[in-house]
């Protein structure tokens, strides 16, 4: 206590100097109107300041609340977005199938739309992956293809997806016909191009020509008759010269393909045991 007592008189002055400025201020504005209207509007105009310093800071801190609000306002919205991007596909899915059965739609086939998730390109075997699987129908040894074109054949499934083995794959085998011949050939593709395929046995007696359409043959029970794969660019030898070998260019685009259909046969099960049965006789 007696540190700040001796403070206090040691600089008493400059204590009495502060009681006496402020006794000043005092009598200035409580007796003189100008000085008075002056210290009230600037005491108003701090105040205002401070009131809305406050008033900041509350709306800072509240920006938290409103963020959250806005936030779920926006996953809200995303959501009837995405129901309704789910609503125009399905109207749209309706309407190309529609326009798939009435092209190819012969009796016993059923057909799905699928979009393509992965897709390889530069390898010996590619495969595509699809974003449909056995819970939606989707079966192995399916046929897929596009507006374009075959696109190939349904290799495995899972639940949600498929792999497709598509043309651009050396184990791919399609039947085929050319545009007006009744002669049925097989597609066959060397790796490295991903733009043509090839026509392997061939009949010599049979006439193609350059620029001939080469379509699915029915012969098969994966595809119907009639959807297009390519057009013939050149007729050659094939090695052991008793078949002619056409190199075909393919329709389909496949570093662009994104929107595809799959078809299946009801009667791909009943054509088979009968085949089996045959088969176990010999």
């Amino acid at each position: 206590m007696q540190p700040i007592i001796n403070f206090l008189i040691k600089h008493n002055h400059w204590f009495l100097f502060l009681l006496l400025e402020g006794i000043s201020f005092v009598l200035l504005f409580s007796f003189n109107n100008y000085q008075s209207a002056i210290a009230f509007t600037s005491a108003n105009s701090v105040a205002g300041n401070i009131y809305s310093l406050i008033t900041d800071v509350d709306e800072y801190f509240g920006l938290k609340e409103e963020n959250r609000v806005l936030i779920e306002h926006n996953r809200e919205l995303l959501e009837k977005v995405n129901a309704l991007q789910c609503e125009l596909r399905a109207a749209k899915d309706s309407s190309t199938l529609a326009a798939a059965s009435n092209t190819y739609g012969d009796e016993g086939y059923r057909f799905y739309t699928a979009k393509v998730v992965n897709n390889s390109l530069n390898k010996v075997n590619n495969f595509i992956t699809i974003d449909k699987g056995s819970s939606d129908g989707i079966d192995s040894e399916m046929g897929v293809f596009s507006d374009k074109g075959v696109v190939g054949i349904v290799y495995q499934t899972s639940a949600h997806y498929a792999l497709v083995m598509p043309l651009l794959n050396s184990k791919s085998l399609i039947s085929c016909k050319v545009t007006g011949s009744e002669s049925f050939c097989t597609l066959k593709w060397d790796e490295g191009d991903m733009l043509h395929s090839y026509l392997i046995d061939l009949p010599r007696y049979a006439l193609f020509e350059q620029g001939d359409t080469v379509k699915t043959s029915g012969f098969s029970s994966i595809f119907p008759p009639g959807i297009p794969i390519g057009e013939i660019e050149r007729l050659e030898d094939s090695e052991d010269g008793m078949f002619f070998r056409a190199k075909v260019r393919l329709f389909v685009d496949f570093s662009s393909i994104d929107n595809l259909f799959v078809v299946g046969n009801d009667k791909k099960r009943e054509q088979h045991l009968l085949e089996e049965s045959l088969n176990k006789k010999r």
